[in-house]
């Protein structure tokens, strides 16, 4: 996991994507168009459907590429791909099929990968980077203007407009990379019209598919028989699976919310009347619509996973989960923080692996001057604008568990730093209250103080003691010099202690440059 942090202790002082299209200028769907080999044979063969009668979970390796372009910009931000990963693991949860990220998710800056526009740049983009031993998912602003496609010997590809928390792109496509079809096969490329009889079958329309290669790419039928509504050719029409109603809408459409059919009327080659099913994850029903797999289609994801892809399952459980949220430590409730080298602590959650911490002058997070993922319960902030508040906020999570939310927001101002501060009521000076690396923490008494035998202990984030004295306080300067040495950035408290009193003090080590 140390690899993951190097990759991702990034600042960024963005979020807004460039230029990038939008979800309504994407077509739905690029996987081609065809029935899957294995489905046949799942079909045909009744000793694979029987292969997983567990009702165990199983555990799929996802190795995710996180595209930007040359210049390093537009890449998907990590909150919205670890909401993405989480509802992608909500989706299938229903299946008892869960994902995980296999290795620290690759950083590819690529422009032509990025934005690709045709099929071949999808493929040589995968080809050049899939990882073995898993289910390979790359996130792009333009996936050759789809919101998402498969490849099935090579991986899925998803928009990042599509990516949302709410959006079941991702879902969708590894629904096809489990060799599920839509369920409206045949009708790709086609308008329904329920004033033109229904044919019996329907043609393939290959050219649907862009402009992919065929020597990579099994070739569809020619035909596909239609279904009817009595389920009476279920098992050789249209997905070949009978528990997936009929649907011949190949075209994104809204549902009825309380039913969640479709709002149009079809009819079967019959003339039978029926609403298509907006509850598919399949279907090209709005995401609003989608909350399931059909038992049969699980039935055959989970049977591809004990076959045809058993190198993507890992090989035990790991239920892990992330259920606590940290507690913000420090700076909290508008407390001052040096404008260069603010410190932020929180405490550890059970299970977390790692955390995402933002910070920001807007509460709304839409400008964010640190937004860095780490192992660690501490992070460093960059130059920041002085007298300023700003807001913070920490995920935790892990390579299995993405789901937690942020915490909610502290706040902290920040402060010039100067060399040296005014006396305050009881008259002591510290200063400065930004210490540079190796650089000496002033100390000035008070002169109550005078002649007294009195102790200084300087005390870290942890608490623990890392500096300590025991002096008298003589004349005629009452003061002393206390060297920072090689203590680390970040934030220390000084107790100074006698019979005259008790004194604390916070001071700020800056990072080394």
């Amino acid at each position: 996991m140390k690899q993951l942090l190097l990759l991702l202790l990034l600042p960024l002082s963005f979020t807004a994507f460039t230029q990038e299209p939008s979800k309504l200028d994407l077509a739905r769907c690029g996987t081609l168009p065809a029935l899957a080999p294995f489905l046949k044979y799942y079909h045909s063969n009744p000793n694979i459907a029987a292969q997983d009668r567990s009702v165990d979970t199983i555990w799929v390796a996802i190795q995710a590429h996180l595209l930007a372009k040359d210049n390093g910009t537009a890449r998907i931000p990590w909150d919205r791909f670890l909401n993405a990963f989480c509802r992608l693991n909500q989706d299938f949860a229903a299946s008892n099929i869960q994902f995980y990220l296999k290795e620290p998710w690759n950083l590819l800056d690529e422009s032509d990968w990025h934005n690709h526009t045709t099929m071949p740049a999808g493929i040589d983009m995968m080809l050049t980077n899939n990882v073995d031993g898993a289910l390979n998912a790359y996130f792009v602003s333009n996936p050759a203007g789809n919101c998402g496609y498969n490849l099935p010997y090579a991986g899925v590809a998803i928009g990042h407009s599509c990516a949302g928390p709410n959006d079941h792109t991702w879902t969708h496509e590894v629904g096809h990379a489990l060799n599920l079809p839509h369920p409206f096969i045949g009708w790709e490329g086609k308008t329904y019209s329920y004033n033109i009889p229904t044919p019996e079958l329907v043609t393939y329309d290959y050219t649907y598919f862009h402009d992919s290669l065929e020597t990579q790419v099994p070739a569809p039928l020619d035909t596909a028989l239609v279904e009817y509504v009595d389920g009476s050719n279920c098992s050789v029409a249209a997905d070949l699976i009978c528990d997936t109603k009929p649907d011949y809408i190949s075209y994104p459409w809204n549902c009825n919310p309380s039913t969640q059919m479709s709002n149009s009327l079809l009819k079967d080659p019959d003339g039978v009347d029926f609403h298509a099913d907006g509850s598919l994850f399949m279907s090209y029903s709005d995401d609003a619509c989608q909350t399931r797999f059909s038992a049969e289609e699980t039935a055959i994801m989970r049977a591809t996973l004990a076959t045809e892809k058993a190198d993507w399952v890992a090989p035990a459980m790991l239920e892990m989960p992330v259920n606590d949220l940290p507690v913000h430590q420090e700076p909290v409730m508008g407390q001052n923080a040096p404008v260069t080298g603010a410190k932020l602590i929180w405490s550890s959650v059970p299970n977390a692996t790692h955390y995402l911490v933002q910070a920001s002058r807007v509460s709304s997070y839409g400008f964010r001057e640190l937004d860095i993922i780490t192992t660690d319960t501490t992070a460093i902030c960059g130059s920041l604008l002085v007298n300023k508040t700003y807001y913070w906020r920490v995920k935790p999570f892990n390579m299995w568990h993405t789901c937690q939310p942020f915490t909610a927001s502290e706040t902290f101002l920040t402060v010039p730093l100067t060399s040296e501060f005014e006396p305050d009521a009881d008259g002591w000076r510290c200063y400065p209250s930004l210490l540079g690396a190796g650089g000496f923490l002033t100390m000035e008494f008070p002169d109550k103080w005078r002649g007294q035998d009195a102790s200084m202990k300087i005390f870290d984030a942890s608490g623990k003691v890392i500096w300590e004295s025991y002096f008298n306080c003589h004349s005629p300067r009452l003061k002393m010099e206390i060297p920072s040495g090689q203590w680390p950035a970040g934030i220390y408290q000084c107790l100074i202690s006698s019979v005259a009193g008790l004194k604390r003090h916070k001071l700020y080590v800056q990072p080394r440059s």
